[in-house]
């Protein structure tokens, strides 16, 4: 950065990103005046918002694709014949 009073080249004496904006504190040597400037978002801000919009289009994908679960449908159980005479009959169906 160039110093607007002197016209020398600045050098960076900060940087601070930790409210999520790239935040750069300069210092001319020749006349001692002082500068920032914002650069912008922070790296890790712009990975931070991609990972959790990853993260929430991954969570969409895998809700769509989930199998919806199917009722299970309980086997046919045998009538059991009760009666003697239901039971000489079941015997018989049988092909015994």
């Amino acid at each position: 950065m160039i110093c607007s009073k002197c016209g020398e080249e600045m050098r960076m004496t900060e940087k601070d990103t930790s409210s999520g904006r790239d935040i750069r504190e300069y210092l001319s040597d020749g006349c001692g005046h002082s500068d920032w400037e914002v650069r912008g978002p922070a790296l890790w801000q712009i990975l931070s918002d991609d990972r959790e919009e990853f993260m929430a289009a991954q969570a969409n994908r895998t809700s769509a694709n989930a199998p919806v679960p199917q009722p299970v449908i309980a086997e046919p159980r045998r009538v059991q014949a009760r009666s003697l005479w239901n039971r000489l009959l079941a015997w018989f169906g049988k092909g015994r």
